[in-house]
């Protein structure tokens, strides 16, 4: 998939809300496939940082796929930090007639926000409505 496609789907998800910090994607894997920071934002973390923090929400939200048929699918995760609050969303995508997480859409957001909200009502929409573009 073009970083480029996955760096415009960054930018329209980071222009959703103004709450938002940082979008990115990352595949199964935990790699960044691309990023956004919202203008004139100083990262609390470096770039190696970030690719770290990626690797291990994806490997968190992976492991929680192993209790899916006593809870169900993850839809997100919030964590809340003194300094931001950072959620995971699975992207999920139709194999046959399973479902199937190759992307995750890494958020953070100012804390104050209210996350839950807006990833309930502006993000996962948004996502509903331009999955084509992951099913690859």
């Amino acid at each position: 998939m073009s970083e480029q496609i996955l760096s415009d789907l960054c930018k329209q998800i980071l222009d959703i809300d103004e709450f938002i910090r940082f979008a990115g994607i990352a595949n199964k894997m935990g790699n960044l496939e691309a990023t956004t920071y919202r203008q004139g934002l100083v990262p609390l973390m470096t770039k190696d940082e970030t690719s770290q923090y990626a690797i291990q929400a994806v490997l968190r939200a992976a492991t929680r796929q192993d209790f899916e048929t006593n809870t169900g699918r993850l839809q997100y995760s919030i964590g809340k930090y003194e300094r931001l609050i950072r959620a995971t969303v699975p992207i999920l995508l139709s194999s046959n007639s399973d479902y199937e997480s190759k992307f995750y859409l890494l958020l953070s957001f100012d804390v104050g926000s209210d996350a839950k909200s807006i990833i309930e009502n502006k993000v996962i929409p948004y996502i509903e409505r331009n999955k084509e573009i992951f099913n690859v």
